[in-house]
């Protein structure tokens, strides 16, 4: 600015006011540009003097095989971090260079997100480097600071803000080259220091560094989770201990279709202050401490205390938490982690899951009934038994509770349970931290049992001649957890939509389906039993030649093949599931008598098929029952060959006047003599064949079984995932989404990667489930395709 004010007073010809008229334009706009610099929300400037920047690594290094990066090359990754007292700065920096077009959108999308209420970001910079010259491309004026709450599908709002820098001029070629800083610390942990520092990635990295200034002195407990090649060093920097760990040429972590959440799948190194699970509970204690009660506190206690039992009771404060106070969390700052008094949660009818607990605790204290409440995670589970311990273990809070000597985890935040206490089942979130200070260790939350099928679909078919219509009954009985989540879709999604979408789904068999009479709904609350009924009319309900083909639709969900069968990690099984489906013919014509039972036991479930026919009725009648939540990876192939084998048991056929045979092959050519000898070989193999199956009466009737199952195959199975709102593909977050997406097959047999710009998500609303729907365009056929998505990741607590 003196250079410019310097040229303007010494340039000749320029009259002296004209001199004064610049130099004051010059000045406001100087002035103009601090101003509007100075109301941003960050700063820019260099890093503190204790940061060490490592320099980019040539983009040269050894690249293992089937590594090969096509859009973007990661250089590297490097996080510093110094802890002094309570308060921590976190520097990071990174390099990514574009390796193709599709790659500058993620080059150059950055958005790098802090919390104002307790942290200080400062930008030190945005570089690009193009045939080795570096050009700080960030903008401050032009950064656009925006509150984007990536948790608003959850209902949760943190005040997190994300300065999204837009950046001109990234080609190919091109590396962009990311360093800030952000200091401050969440006061919620009164200065205690935990993080968990992920050194592998779903791509491979060039260069990963993490490096920690610790005061020395201070105790901190370091657990490595399965990270090879991880160089770890130590020095003493005067009162400082420094922690480098390090990685070369790390290769990336491929993902795989369902999990479990207890598999660790990327590397990571974890880092605690906390001594014992004890430190933890007596942290949480301070932050879950009941409050005396409020005046609305007590008259909502004096409500419930009216009930005539200690279970009633409970019940009652139960079903008042879950279903009058909605879930709805403001999370800024300290109340990450803390809850709201109970009072203002009653005032404003609203709360996390945090909030929920308390309020339900204090309310149950108020009823002479003990209780606490509790830190879960709702992935993890048992993993939790191999970590250090930490505040920062948990996402969610539910309440442990001892009613009549019965022991009970109950979550607030789950709506719409019904039944009673003896019915009641356990979250499945397998550990928790009872909020306690004389707590030591964490709970095992009983995983539960069922005894009796949670989902029983009995459909019967009455079809009075072959060439008249038939008629379709479906009753499907629901009990439990399921009755409980059919109830949650039910509030939030009309009956009339809910028999929309079932008529859909059975007419992609019979097209001239029709509703008889409208859908109904038996709920018993008491019981937690959900009994919904469905008539409808067939028109052409036997094929032209007699036909007609059943399948038990209800198991696929249950039964599908995994998308990676050679795998490096368990397959996660949905457990503890038992299902039921029963089909029943009642033909106007003679049935051929018999009866079938077939059993297939895989991995990690046993499954039934019974066959019986009966005059004019058939009953075929389907059992499924998990045994595992899991299938290792050396199971995995006998796992899919278990549920190959159900495929043809799920499925049945039947011809009226008919009694199906398998035919043989037909006779040699006779005058061959090697053909001859060949013929009397395999008539010798097939006789001894039949008599090893119990005589030809037995082999007919198992063929004939077996030929009217296979004909079904997997004709008429239930939707593939993805394919309606009803089997959306449960994901954890958006970049599981798009993975996920580029492996879907079109019916080209394509699975090439979308363009971005071609996607177009909509959001969809089933009752208390948030879908998101994704439609866009084959690149290799142009055919339209859609596919739903449900966002299954973890709650913030």
């Amino acid at each position: 600015m003196r250079r410019i004010f310097r040229s303007v007073l010494l340039a000749p010809g320029l009259p002296p006011a004209s001199v004064l008229l610049l130099c004051l334009c010059l000045s406001l706009s100087a002035g103009a540009a601090r101003a509007a610099t100075a109301a941003l929300p960050f700063r820019v400037g260099p890093p503190a003097s204790w940061v060490k920047p490592l320099p980019i690594p040539p983009d040269s290094g050894p690249t293992p095989a089937g590594e090969e990066e096509t859009s973007v090359s990661r250089l590297l990754m490097e996080e510093q971090v110094r802890v002094s007292g309570h308060s921590r700065e976190h520097y990071l920096h990174s390099a990514r260079k574009v390796l193709s077009p599709q790659g500058i959108d993620p080059v150059t999308d950055i958005q790098i997100r802090f919390d104002p209420t307790y942290q200080k970001l400062t930008v030190h910079g945005i570089w690009r480097i193009r045939e080795g010259h570096r050009e700080d491309l960030f903008q401050p004026a032009e950064a656009r600071v925006i509150q984007q709450e990536t948790e608003l599908q959850n209902r949760l709002y943190n005040g997190t803000l994300s300065v999204v820098p837009f950046l001109r001029d990234v080609r190919v070629g091109d590396t962009v080259e990311v360093a800030y800083t952000i200091e401050g610390a969440n006061p919620v942990f009164g200065g205690r220091f935990s993080d968990v520092v992920p050194v592998g990635q779903p791509f491979p990295v060039g260069h990963f560094a993490y490096r920690l200034l610790w005061p020395e002195g201070r105790s901190l407990y370091v657990r490595d989770f399965a990270a090879p090649g991880l160089s770890r060093s130590e020095a003493i920097l005067g009162a400082e201990r420094e922690i480098i760990l390090e990685r070369h040429h790390v290769p990336a972590v491929r993902s795989e279709d369902n999990v479990p959440g207890w598999q660790p799948v990327y590397p990571w190194v974890q880092l605690s202050e906390y001594k014992d699970w004890n430190d933890v509970a007596r942290w949480a204690s301070a932050l879950f401490q009941v409050p005396t009660r409020s005046k609305a506190v007590e008259q909502e206690v004096r409500r419930l205390a009216t009930e005539p039992t200690p279970e009633a009771r409970f019940l009652a404060a139960l079903r008042f938490v879950q279903d009058e106070v909605r879930y709805l969390g403001i999370e800024m700052g300290p109340n990450s982690h803390q809850p709201h008094p109970p009072e203002e949660v009653l005032q404003r009818r609203f709360g996390d899951c945090k909030d929920k607990s308390l309020l339900l605790v204090a309310l149950l204290k108020g009823l002479g009934i003990d209780a606490q409440p509790a830190l879960v995670n709702t992935d993890l589970t048992q993993l939790l038994d191999g970590w250090r311990p930490t505040a920062n273990a948990f996402d969610h809070a539910i309440v442990h509770a001892t009613v009549a000597g019965r022991e009970l985890w109950v979550d607030p935040t789950s709506t719409l349970e019904r039944g009673g206490l003896d019915s009641y089942a356990p979250p499945p979130y397998g550990r928790a931290l009872i909020v306690a200070p004389g707590t030591t260790a964490l709970s095992v939350i009983p995983a539960p049992t069922l005894t009796e099928p949670s989902v029983f679909v009995d459909e019967t078919y009455v079809a009075a001649n072959r060439d008249g219509p038939a008629t379709f009954d479906v009753v499907t009985t629901r009990t439990g957890r399921s009755a409980n989540s059919m109830r949650r879709m039910l509030a939030g999604t009309s009956l009339s939509e809910v028999s929309r979408y079932y008529l859909n789904y059975y007419a992609k068999k019979d097209a001239k389906i029709s509703v008889a009479k409208p859908m109904t709904v038996d709920d018993d609350t008491a019981k937690n039993v959900l009994v919904v009924h469905e008539h409808y009319r067939i028109e052409d309900f036997w094929s032209s030649d007699a036909r007609r083909n059943f399948s038990a639709h209800t198991f696929h969900e249950y039964l599908s093949e995994p998308s990676y069968s050679r795998r490096a990690f368990p397959l996660e099984v949905e457990h503890p599931v038992f299902a039921r489906h029963r089909i029943t013919l009642k033909s106007g014509e003679p049935l051929h008598d018999g009866a079938d039972h077939d059993v297939v036991d895989g991995p990690a479930f046993h499954f039934e098929a019974d066959t019986r026919a009966d005059g004019k009725t058939l009953v075929l009648d389907y059992r499924y029952r998990s045994t595992a939540d899991a299938v290792p990876p050396e199971r995995i192939a006998e796992y899919v060959k278990a549920v190959r084998a159900t495929v043809d048991q799920r499925g049945y056929y039947i011809r009226l006047g008919s009694r199906t045979s398998r035919r043989g092959a037909p006779p040699p050519p006779s005058g061959e003599a090697v053909a001859l000898l060949l013929g009397v070989i395999a008539t010798c193999l097939v006789l001894w064949f039949v008599i090893a199956q119990g005589g030809p009466a037995e082999l007919w009737r198992k063929g004939r079984a077996w030929g009217r199952r296979r004909a079904f195959a997997r004709k008429f199975d239930a939707d593939h995932q993805g394919d309606s709102a009803w089997s959306a593909i449960p994901i954890t977050g958006p970049q599981e989404l798009l993975s996920t997406l580029n492996r879907l097959r079109c019916a080209c047999g394509a699975t090439s990667e979308a363009p971005q710009d071609s996607l177009r998500h909509e959001a969809v609303v089933l009752g208390e489930r948030h879908l998101t729907l994704v439609q866009w365009q084959c690149p290799t056929c142009a055919r339209a395709r859609r596919a739903y998505f449900e966002d299954k990741g973890s709650r913030a607590a």
